[in-house]
């Protein structure tokens, strides 16, 4: 008779846990680039790339707020009242330019650095051990489709929010918490997007994949969504969290490894 016991199975880290190590992906990426300086080589083109995006993105979102700003100041009357609809008027103004930027860079970023993204994820997928014949190509168009989508889904998300805002009391902070949570799910989404493009693995395996990881998915979006607006590091922290997605990917594909 065979009393053996089976070897556990390997417990999945906590919510706080995943979360942390989908925040720090970008970081880990850094370090796994740093040693292996090759890599480097791939991440030219899309720093480059980010800089102009980046740069584009935080002058114009500046430049829109301040604007805006001084345009509803004018709207309300000089009172208490008034005062109390400026400022809700001026945190959904702050919140839709926030969406509404957050859609435009993942449109241009599917764009014009997915496809340098995709091909520095097959170098580090190559690096730790994947066969080079089992991988797919990611065409151009597969990276302009996904981010049209993306924008068609942030956009219906960023009306329904603006909309909600309008809500008296718990309106706009529920407006705001349930974009920024469905941005920063989408910002992971998509990274985590590129090692299991090259998997052949269709939208819905991913969006099944992301849901069942929604910690680290959310901590790696938020994490990208943060970079996003700091200026000069996030073209370089931006390139390495594709990196770091593949690293997280296989961490999570595989918790005991």
């Amino acid at each position: 008779m065979n009393n053996t016991t089976p070897p556990p199975l390997p417990r999945r880290p906590g919510a706080l846990t995943s979360f942390l190590d989908g925040f720090a992906a970008p970081w880990t990426g850094l370090r796994y680039m740093n040693a292996h300086p090759r890599l480097w080589r791939h991440g030219i083109l899309p720093i480059l790339c980010n800089l102009v995006l980046s740069a584009a993105l935080f002058a114009g979102l500046i430049y829109g707020w301040f604007r805006a700003y001084a345009w509803l100041g004018t709207l309300f009357p000089a009172n208490w009242w008034g005062a109390t609809l400026a400022v809700v008027t001026v945190v959904l103004v702050a919140a839709l330019e926030i969406a509404l930027a957050v859609a435009a860079w993942i449109v241009f970023q599917g764009i014009f650095c997915g496809i340098f993204y995709s091909r520095l994820a097959s170098e580090v997928e190559i690096q730790l051990g994947m066969d080079p014949a089992q991988m797919r190509e990611v065409p151009l168009l597969y990276q302009v489709t996904d981010a049209l989508l993306d924008l068609a889904a942030l956009t219906a998300v960023v009306f329904g929010c603006f909309l909600l805002g309008w809500v008296p009391l718990i309106g706009a902070p529920l407006a705001v918490v349930i974009g920024l949570h469905f941005n920063c799910f989408v910002y992971g989404m998509d990274y985590l997007d590129y090692p299991q493009a090259l998997r052949a693995r269709g939208r819905g395996v991913q969006r099944r994949f992301a849901r069942e990881h929604r910690a680290a998915t959310l901590g790696l979006g938020s994490s990208v969504m943060l970079l996003t607006f700091i200026p000069l590091l996030s073209p370089v922290l931006l390139t390495t969290a594709a990196t770091g997605s593949v690293l997280l990917y296989r961490k999570l594909e595989d918790p005991s490894g």
